[in-house]
């Protein structure tokens, strides 16, 4: 692992278990719509802000389906299931990796395709105070998603940080992608929902999402969980 003065976090399914929620969310959806649904569809957009996600819908259920109602539900699901437990879960080795960073001396910074307002509820729901981060960038307050490196670049610059001194860590490929455009060392952890299961709905997918990795998704470093990361990087300083 190069050396790196600044670490830039995902937040859904990075930071957060929020993948599963959003995924519980896509199923209900499809219920109500009657729509096909399946994990790799989940793949697909994760990762993308609002208009990315819909935009993407598109490609995978065609221009003639109401993708505004879908989106639209999605998110009220999503909503409605955070609500009930009013909890998002920080994932394993979250709150020690970032100290074992700050304690290291690393400037952190998170950058979420997520919008700025929910970013901050979120930190606030699993008590993570917002001034861990040195810099906080929303997927509303960049004008591309995700695979596209704008959000990544951004954080560079208002920390002062070039790109080649800085790591990455994500869980989705468009955000390997993204980080891999922007000039960045990656480290992914990926967020696991193939337990989950598919809806076989009457409106078809008009073709189903590949998992394969194309080159330039490919991260410098993979890990199973925050944990072997930050253990990585303790016996390999």
């Amino acid at each position: 692992m190069k050396k790196f003065d600044l670490a830039i976090f995902d937040m859904d399914g990075l930071m957060f278990d929020t993948g599963r929620i959003a995924y519980n969310a896509y199923l209900k959806t499809a219920e109500q719509f009657d729509m096909e649904m399946r994990p790799e569809v989940y793949y697909f957009l994760t990762g993308r802000n609002d208009e990315g996600i819909r935009q993407a819908m598109k490609e995978l259920y065609g221009e003639k389906q109401d993708i505004a109602a879908w989106r639209k539900a999605m998110v009220h699901f999503k909503h409605e299931i955070i609500a009930a437990d009013n909890r998002v879960y920080k994932k394993p080795g979250l709150v020690s990796l970032l100290a074992y960073l700050k304690a290291n001396d690393k400037k952190v910074g998170l950058a979420s395709s997520s919008k700025r307002e929910e970013i901050l509820a979120y930190l606030e729901m699993e008590n993570l105070d917002a001034t861990l981060f040195d810099v906080i960038v929303g997927g509303d307050e960049v004008r591309n998603s995700k695979p596209d490196p704008e959000i990544f670049l951004k954080v560079c610059r208002k920390i002062g940080i070039a790109p080649e001194d800085t790591l990455v860590f994500e869980d989705s490929l468009v955000g390997v992608e993204a980080a891999n455009a922007a000039g960045i060392q990656t480290v992914l952890v990926e967020d696991d929902i193939n337990d989950m299961p598919s809806h076989d709905g009457k409106i078809k997918l008009k073709w189903i999402p590949s998992v394969i990795r194309k080159d330039n998704q490919q991260p410098a470093f993979q890990f199973d969980s925050l944990s072997d990361a930050e253990f990585y990087m303790e016996n390999n300083e």
